[in-house]
């Protein structure tokens, strides 16, 4: 009850309800009066409040039908202050809400409102691969539908440029720090599906500092929406750790591969270009994660590869095999008895992990044709378009 009180106090202090309950007393007043004027004067039209209310309408709107109107002195008097009160009262009614709309945009445009989406993603920071990271996610079809949130401290002309190279999709802006759980919040973090961690470089932070600020949101995230899927981006890979026990689904370690490419450069000359193509933006083969036909489960390698290759002009590389990992409720049962606390504070006594804390998948590359499918797989091809 005291929480209802706070919030209807909350409410009557907002400009616009107090400017819309004084325009509807002064009409419901106006009314009252003039009825009581108008029932006992000879030839009036207006017999009852509800033509009286409905007189008083039609003078704050300025509609002027002209079907009800005071004859008697005293409601002619009541007129002429509803005139002088009532559509002045309704101009500035009008104005105010005219008001807190261009607010809501100012704010938007600024980055300050909060965001009222879900099954969106959230891309956190900023930094020179953001926007191809944006460009691929045009590629692979996600913007097209579902909603971005960008959250990061560029100013008004970048996100401003960014709202028009990307005004067809659904794209929004959030600025903050996305380490702090309230700008997190704003995010609607809690029902969003995918959250992007990058390595923001936009504050000039050191390397040890950019990475300490990813892993602490990773963990803020974690924390407010468990079951998000967390990708992270690294500058160091000895930081990895920190990211893995924050439970990030992904970790990208930038430069990680470096090395090998450039030992592949040697050894095989023109193969990293292929892999370069491959991986950038463009109208290019590129690796696509799908679901396998309910058909094809239970059946062997090379069948899913022939099919795949004569109707969908997409090469199949291998399998991701998730494996959903098992947890404390999956063992105990869902009521509260005695032993099922003790064994719950047992386990917290002992500091161990008994249980893997998130799923895992398993990547089998170029399996043998006899290969058979199981109903956790997914297939990995590479085409131009993911296999529908």
């Amino acid at each position: 009850m005291i929480k209802q009180l706070k919030y209807i106090g909350a409410l009557a202090r907002q400009r616009s309800v107090l400017i819309a309950a004084m325009t509807f007393g002064v009409i419901f007043l106006s009314a009252v009066g003039v009825d009581y004027f108008e029932r006992q004067a000879n030839g009036s039209n207006i017999q009852s409040v509800w033509d009286g209310l409905w007189w008083a309408v039609v003078t704050v709107a300025t509609v002027g039908y002209g079907d009800r109107f005071p004859v008697s002195f005293g409601g002619r008097i009541v007129g002429f202050m509803l005139m002088f009160f009532g559509v002045g009262m309704m101009s500035l009614f009008t104005a105010t809400i005219a008001s807190v709309f261009v607010e809501k945009k100012i704010k938007e445009g600024r980055g300050l409102e909060t965001v009222k989406v879900k099954d969106h993603l959230i891309i956190c920071g900023w930094n020179q691969h953001t926007e191809e990271v944006l460009s691929g996610l045009t590629i692979y079809g996600l913007m097209s539908d579902d909603p971005i949130v960008l959250i990061n401290e560029l100013s008004v002309d970048e996100v401003e440029s960014l709202r028009v190279r990307y005004e067809r999709h659904n794209l929004k802006f959030l600025r903050g720090d996305f380490v702090r759980e309230d700008v997190l919040q704003r995010a609607n973090v809690s029902k969003a599906r995918f959250a992007l961690i990058m390595a923001d470089l936009s504050g000039g932070h050191s390397r040890e500092r950019t990475d300490e600020r990813t892993t602490l949101a990773a963990h803020s995230i974690k924390y407010m929406a468990p079951k998000i899927k967390v990708v992270a981006e690294l500058l160091d890979g000895k930081n990895r750790q920190h990211l893995e026990r924050a439970n990030a689904d992904e970790i990208i370690v930038r430069g990680e591969h470096v090395g090998s490419l450039l030992a592949t450069a040697i050894q095989s000359p023109g193969l990293p270009r292929l892999i370069s193509g491959m991986l950038s933006p463009g109208d290019t083969n590129k690796f696509w994660r799908v679901e396998i036909p309910k058909s094809f489960v239970g059946a062997k390698f090379r069948d899913l590869a022939r099919h795949y290759r004569d109707n969908h002009r997409a090469i199949l590389i291998g399998f991701l095999k998730e494996k959903k990992a098992m947890k404390l409720e999956d063992v105990l049962s869902d009521n509260t008895s005695v032993i099922d606390t003790f064994i719950r504070e047992k386990i917290r006594e002992s500091r161990k992990n008994f249980f893997a804390e998130k799923d895992e998948a398993r990547i089998i590359v170029n399996p043998q044709d006899d290969y058979t499918i199981g109903p956790d797989d997914y297939a990995v091809v590479l085409s131009k378009a993911t296999p529908a």
